[in-house]
C-alpha cells in the first residue's frame, strides 16, 4: 500500500481538534430560546446496543435484498457482513470545499456550538470511500444518530459529552477510529491545519487491519427508514421545489430541486456546496428531511444540547419536488430515529429509495424555515 498513514503526536491533534470552535457569532445569534435546566441522560438508557437482527428494531418488513441505508438494490460489491462507516466532517466556511459528500448514503447536519454546524457522512462501504473530509471532532448529537446504525465511527477527538457516549456504549476500543490515537488519514498541506485531515477507503482499510477493529457484524444493520419497495411514492403535502433552513445566525442552507438529476442541490454560505472528490460537482440528495428538535446548551454554556430526549417532534420530508409533514420519534440514544406520519398513528412513513440529507434544526428556528418562499404556516395552510 502506498503512502500509509503517518502517526501524529496526540498533543498536537488535541490542540487542533478537541476544543470548541469560535467563529465570531454574536450571543444573540447563538443563544437558544430554551432556558430550562439540562436533563442528563438516564442511566437506564446507557445500555450498550449489541448487534441484533434488524427485524427486532423496526415495525415493518425488512427486505434483505435492499441496502439498509438507501433502500436501493444491493449490487455485486455490497459489503455483506461488514459495518458501514460514519465520518465527522468540518463545515465552517474555512473548511470548504469538502470531499466525499456525493458518495455518502446519508449526510446529517446539526448545530454544534457558536452557531456552527458539523456534518456526519455515512457510507455503507467504508473501504470504497473516495477522499472524505476535512475530518473533525465528534459531538454527542451525531453519535446518538450513529449508534443505531451500528457503524464504525471516524473522527479526530471529540467533546467531553461525545467521549462519554463512546465510552459508555463500548465504542472507544472496538468501533471508534479516533485520529488522536489511531491513524487513518493524511494532511492536505494546502489547507489550514485544523481543516486539513482527510481519509479514504484505502486508509480506512489500513486502520481496520492495523487496530483490529470490530468491522464484522453478525447481522445486517437495520434499515434507516421504511423504504418504499414498489414505484416511487408521490408525496401528498404539495409542491416544494426549494427549502430554506436557518440553523443559526452563522449557518443558513438552501436546497433546490433539480429536475434533471431528481435531487435537491445544496447551498450554504450563499454558495453551492461542492464536492472536490466528485470533480467539483455540487452536493445533492434524493431525500431531504428537516427535523425540528429543542436545542439549548449544556451547563458549560458552549456546547449545543440537542434534545433528542424530548422523544418526538415535527418535521418535513421532501422528495421529487414535493413535501409531506412528518414527525420524528427517538426513544433513547441507541434507538433508531423513526420518521412517522403526522396523523398521530406512529406509522413509519414510506421513504423513496435514494441518498438522504437530514437536517436537525432547533425548534426556535421553525419560523425561519421556508418552502418555495412561503413560511411553513403558509405552505401547510395552502395544502391542508
Amino acid at each position: 500500500m502506498k503512502h500509509l498513514p503517518v502517526m501524529v503526536a496526540a498533543g498536537c491533534l488535541c490542540i487542533l481538534f478537541c476544543g470548541c470552535v469560535s467563529v465570531g457569532a454574536t450571543a444573540e445569534e447563538t443563544t437558544s430560546a430554551f432556558s430550562e435546566e439540562c436533563v442528563p441522560v438516564k442511566q437506564s438508557e446507557w445500555n450498550p446496543s449489541p448487534d441484533v437482527p434488524p427485524e427486532t428494531l423496526v415495525e415493518y418488513p425488512v427486505d434483505p435484498q435492499l441496502n439498509p441505508y438507501t433502500g436501493l438494490p444491493k449490487d455485486k460489491n455490497y459489503p455483506q457482513g461488514r459495518r458501514g462507516v460514519a465520518v465527522m466532517i468540518d463545515n465552517v466556511r474555512q473548511a470548504w470545499p469538502q470531499s466525499g459528500l456525493n458518495r455518502a448514503d446519508l449526510v446529517y447536519e446539526i448545530v454544534c456550538e457558536s452557531g456552527i454546524t458539523r456534518l456526519m457522512a455515512v457510507y455503507r462501504d467504508g473501504t470504497a470511500m473516495p477522499a472524505v473530509g476535512p475530518v473533525r471532532s465528534a459531538r454527542d448529537q451525531h453519535i446518538q444518530l450513529m449508534l443505531p446504525l451500528q457503524t464504525l465511527f471516524a473522527h479526530v477527538g471529540g467533546s467531553y459529552r461525545a467521549v462519554d457516549y463512546l465510552q459508555r456504549y463500548h465504542y472507544t476500543d472496538t468501533r471508534s477510529i479516533d485520529g488522536k490515537y489511531k491513524s487513518f488519514y493524511w494532511f492536505d498541506a494546502a489547507k489550514e491545519p485544523e481543516h486539513s485531515v482527510y481519509t479514504n477507503g484505502e486508509y480506512m482499510q489500513y486502520a481496520l487491519e492495523e487496530y483490529d477493529l470490530q468491522s464484522q457484524m453478525a447481522y445486517e444493520p437495520p434499515p434507516v427508514f421504511h423504504f418504499a419497495s414498489q414505484q416511487p411514492r408521490v408525496l401528498q403535502g404539495g409542491q416544494a421545489k426549494t427549502v430554506e433552513i436557518r440553523f443559526s445566525g452563522y449557518a443558513q442552507t438552501l436546497l433546490q430541486y433539480d429536475e434533471s438529476s431528481k435531487k435537491y442541490m445544496k447551498w450554504e454560505y450563499d454558495q453551492p456546496q461542492i464536492d472536490q472528490a466528485d470533480d467539483g460537482r455540487q452536493y445533492g440528495a434524493d431525500n431531504v428531511f428537516v427535523l425540528f428538535v429543542p436545542i439549548d446548551k449544556y451547563p458549560d454554556g458552549v456546547l449545543a444540547n440537542v434534545r433528542f430526549d424530548s422523544g418526538q417532534g415535527a418535521g418535513i420530508y421532501l422528495n421529487g419536488g414535493r413535501f409531506e409533514r412528518v414527525r420524528w420519534i427517538k426513544k433513547d440514544p441507541a434507538s433508531l430515529l423513526r420518521i412517522v406520519d403526522n396523523d398521530g398513528n406512529e406509522m413509519d412513513v414510506q421513504v423513496n429509495p435514494g441518498t438522504s440529507y437530514i437536517a436537525v434544526v432547533g425548534t426556535d428556528q421553525i419560523e425561519s424555515c421556508w418552502l418555495d418562499g412561503k413560511s411553513l404556516e403558509e405552505a401547510f395552510g395552502e395544502n391542508a
